[in-house]
């Protein structure tokens, strides 16, 4: 797993540093998602596996060789499983385990575990005295896109490595050279906060005409075309996660409208002003419905919200319906 051009000088930083006087047994690496960090851990995991001092993993020793195969027994990756948004305690306890045996091949071990915030509270207990006290020569890589998110206990007994984003003329550059043209790299980067990875994503997933059906349905229940059940339920058949961010990032758009932000700096620009008219917009219930949806979303990333989506979908429609309601008021007025 190779490092992102635009993260080498982290990774240079983090050789040096290992070569010198060693790296902390717990690295927090935090950042956007869809900018690199779990290729970045999973390159710092196999280096510091590889049985070579060398400034990069070789590719050929023994531990290389198991790394490329999936094999290595030294090392572990922790993240939410079967379905499941969160990190719960039974797989703490076997990152425990896992850590105080004795390395098989490699001279440490290393556990690679994302996202951090989705991990419950009885999950980041256990976690708390690996830690403190780390057993033998190991190494733990966490990683999280969302640093508030993470608990102030585990944030103190990490070492923070913030991750930047690349520059919007190197981001446009590595996405052409993974074989797109300039406009179409351009959009897919504004529609993804600039994060190329997540852009990259969102084009081979073809997400563009995903957002399309989400839109349609929104703009007919807008405009009294489909009942409201038919509008929730064509939501509810998709993600609910990427269909509330998207829901945000709309309403965002219309709040930065109707405060004056030119289309140039809107993700949705066309899309936002088919659905109404922003001027006429009523700021205040703008904000109330998209602090509402910020708390649904701020739930969904951290690995809860047991929500009955179908009526909390009516519910989200239906306040929308009122500022559509009010914006045409206002345009008439």
């Amino acid at each position: 797993m190779n490092v992102q051009p635009w993260h080498q000088s982290v990774w240079h930083e983090l050789v040096r540093r290992q070569q010198s006087g060693g790296l902390p047994h717990a690295l927090l690496l935090t950042g956007l998602e869809g900018i690199g960090k779990h290729q970045l851990a999973l390159h710092v995991a196999q280096w510091l596996l590889c049985l070579r001092d060398e400034s990069e993993p070789c590719g050929q020793c023994h531990s290389c060789q198991l790394w490329a195969a999936g094999t290595h027994p030294d090392f572990m990756l922790c993240q939410p499983e079967d379905g499941s948004r969160q990190i719960r305690i039974d797989a703490i306890r076997k990152v425990n385990d896992f850590l105080a045996q004795t390395p098989q091949i490699s001279r440490c071990q290393v556990v690679s575990l994302r996202p951090v915030e989705v991990m419950n509270t009885n999950a980041a207990n256990a976690l708390l005295k690996t830690l403190e006290e780390p057993p033998g020569e190991s190494f733990l890589l966490l990683e999280t896109e969302r640093f508030g998110s993470v608990l102030p206990t585990i944030r103190s007994r990490c070492q923070r490595l913030q991750l930047s984003p690349p520059g919007q003329a190197e981001a446009l550059s590595w996405l052409q050279q993974q074989g797109f043209s300039a406009e179409v790299a351009e959009q897919a980067l504004r529609m993804n906060h600039q994060a190329p990875l997540k852009a990259l994503d969102w084009l081979t997933r073809e997400q563009s005409s995903q957002q399309q059906k989400w839109f349609e349905l929104l703009r007919q229940w807008s405009q009294g075309q489909i009942p409201l059940q038919a509008a929730a339920e064509g939501w509810n058949k998709l993600e609910f996660q990427d269909v509330t961010s998207w829901f945000y990032s709309i309403l965002s758009d219309c709040l930065k409208a109707k405060l004056g932000v030119g289309p140039e700096q809107l993700v949705f620009t066309d899309q936002v002003f088919q659905l109404l008219p922003c001027a006429t917009l009523n700021p205040a219930k703008l904000i109330t419905l998209q602090h509402k949806v910020q708390a649904v979303l701020g739930q969904l990333l951290s690995g809860g919200g047991n929500y009955n989506k179908q009526l909390l979908l009516e519910s989200l429609l239906l306040d929308w319906q009122q500022i559509v309601q009010d914006s045409h008021r206002g345009e008439h007025a």
